[in-house]
């Protein structure tokens, strides 16, 4: 964390002179003091986030993909002549296996995003998402997103 901390205050700065070092390195050291003692932080917590970060971009790119995806979908719809491309929305409610309340909030993101879908609301372990056809609402059972947020709790 002391690290992570320390590159952010480098990267706000325009020149990297000794008194932005100076007072960063203070900086850092009162903040991370002040996380070990009253959050519970520690350096087990700092190995934990930093073993995450792989799964974290790997999910990141596939959200790319997936958004693109979408995209792709999304305007031949829109450019279609076809009098048979049905926009037929709907709100499907689609029950998830995402047993964490954050990696659930993170779900539901990555449907707003991804066009043609957005998240109405989440309850328990109930995503109701608006799907403007019948391709959006099928993504959403085999969704590889969810499985691998799913990957991500059981590795945790």
């Amino acid at each position: 964390m002391p690290v992570l901390l320390f590159a952010l205050w480098l990267a706000f700065h325009e020149r990297v002179t000794l008194d932005v070092i100076i007072v960063g390195v203070i900086a850092v050291a009162l903040v991370s003091l002040f996380m070990y003692r009253f959050s519970g932080w520690s350096t087990k917590k700092d190995a934990q986030m930093v073993a995450r970060i792989p799964a974290a971009l790997v999910y990141v790119c596939r959200l790319v993909f997936e958004v693109c995806k979408a995209n792709i979908h999304m305007i031949a719809l829109v450019l279609s002549d076809d009098p048979n491309a049905k926009i037929q929305p709907k709100i499907v409610a689609h029950k998830t296996n995402v047993k964490t309340q954050g990696k659930r909030v993170a779900l539901a993101n990555s449907i707003t995003l991804t066009p043609g879908t957005v998240t109405v609301d989440v309850m328990g372990d109930v995503v109701f998402v608006h799907a403007i056809d019948e391709h959006a609402n099928a993504g959403l059972s085999d969704n590889p997103l969810e499985k691998m947020l799913e990957n991500m709790e059981r590795n945790a």
